[in-house]
């Protein structure tokens, strides 16, 4: 794996690592108890890029000797200092939760990064399961470590199909992992458009990377489907018209989870793939619409550097400009909560 990676800012803290030449955090319990990001300030729009100044090796060395640099964001070279690894809740902008080893890291001038994980492992799952609002530590696990793996997952939120889905394209229904740029798909919205980008990822299908599987008949499907726990599906009804005043919404996948024809299915891996176009669109997936990737706030800014960069690269304005312009939801989305008032 790379030395770059993306990482949460969690901003300046107390010094965790007060004595040098030794491989303690000697100080790492006085952040237990705190909190990071809020409802009005989610971790999601925190995300930086950490990147090896130099040739670290395999780890960044907590024992200072010599000190090892890294980038954040393509800045002047930061000075590593400690790591600690903290149990610690983390709160989805959803409200939901889950509970992880957390990772943390920090350099000489106090800034502080919650890490990813150095293997596809449970806690990685979580940290990509959905967007994230906020971080409490509980409780410290360890403080005394040789340093930080400087090789790490990536960490992206998938939000897309599983491959294999077939896509209604001028050409016929084709898999999405074989559309390619310029490839005409249909759209519910705006006919036959041409696709921009697409972008694949394997990830273990457990926890809430698992993907969510609709049995024909689900949605109107004529053919199971299976995509990302956040993808959003289209619905519509009298039950959307009566509790919302749209004729239309669309709802997470993971918000349909019925247990009977809507189910969330573990084991193995699973390869996700994104599509994109001019804006958002709805798609047809073995039969049914549902979303494109929609490049919002907790979309592109968590997806990996390359992957960010090449989109960057077509659509050079959500750079200069920002995300909003890239225009709006192609329909109203609904929250998890919500999305309960159409299972009953």
């Amino acid at each position: 794996m790379p030395t770059t990676f993306n990482a949460i800012s969690l901003g300046a803290l107390a010094d965790m690592d007060t004595s040098e030449g030794n491989n303690t955090a000697e100080n790492a319990s006085a952040l237990v108890g705190l909190t990071f990001g809020s409802a009005g300030d989610a971790l999601v729009n925190d995300f930086v890029e950490i990147s090896a100044s130099g040739d670290p090796g395999t780890f960044y060395d907590m024992d200072n000797s010599p000190a090892d640099q890294f980038t954040v964001d393509g800045g002047a070279p930061q000075t590593f200092d400690g790591t600690s690894v903290y149990s610690a809740t983390i709160t989805y902008v959803d409200g939901t939760t889950a509970t992880i080893s957390a990772v943390m890291f920090q350099d000489t001038d106090g800034n502080a990064y919650l890490a990813p994980e150095f293997s596809a492992n449970a806690d990685q799952a979580a940290l990509e399961a959905a967007p994230i609002r906020s971080l409490t530590l509980d409780s410290l696990i360890g403080n005394t470590w040789s340093g930080l793996t400087s090789s790490r997952q990536e960490w992206d939120y998938a939000v897309c199909f599983t491959a294999g889905t077939m896509i209604i394209t001028q050409q016929g229904e084709r898999p999405v992992e074989e559309l390619l740029p310029g490839d005409m798909i249909l759209t519910m919205d705006n006919g036959f458009q041409p696709l921009r980008w697409t972008g694949q990822r394997t990830v273990p299908a457990q926890g809430k990377l698992a993907p969510i599987h609709f049995e024909p008949g689900a949605l109107g499907n004529d053919r199971p489907l299976r995509v990302s726990p956040l993808h959003r599906m289209l619905v519509a009804g009298w039950r959307v018209q009566m509790h919302f005043g749209e004729r239309e919404v669309l709802v997470p996948a993971m918000s349909l989870v019925n247990d009977r024809s809507v189910r969330q299915i573990e084991g193995g891996e699973v390869t996700y793939v994104h599509i994109m176009f001019d804006r958002h669109e709805i798609v047809y997936a073995e039969g049914i619409p549902s979303e494109s990737f929609m490049p919002g706030e907790q979309g592109l800014t968590a997806m990996g550097e390359a992957c960010r960069d090449e989109i960057y690269t077509l659509f050079p304005e959500l750079r200069e400009i920002g995300l909003t312009a890239y225009g709006q939801d192609a329909r109203t989305s609904l929250r998890g909560r919500e999305a309960q008032l159409l299972l009953h």
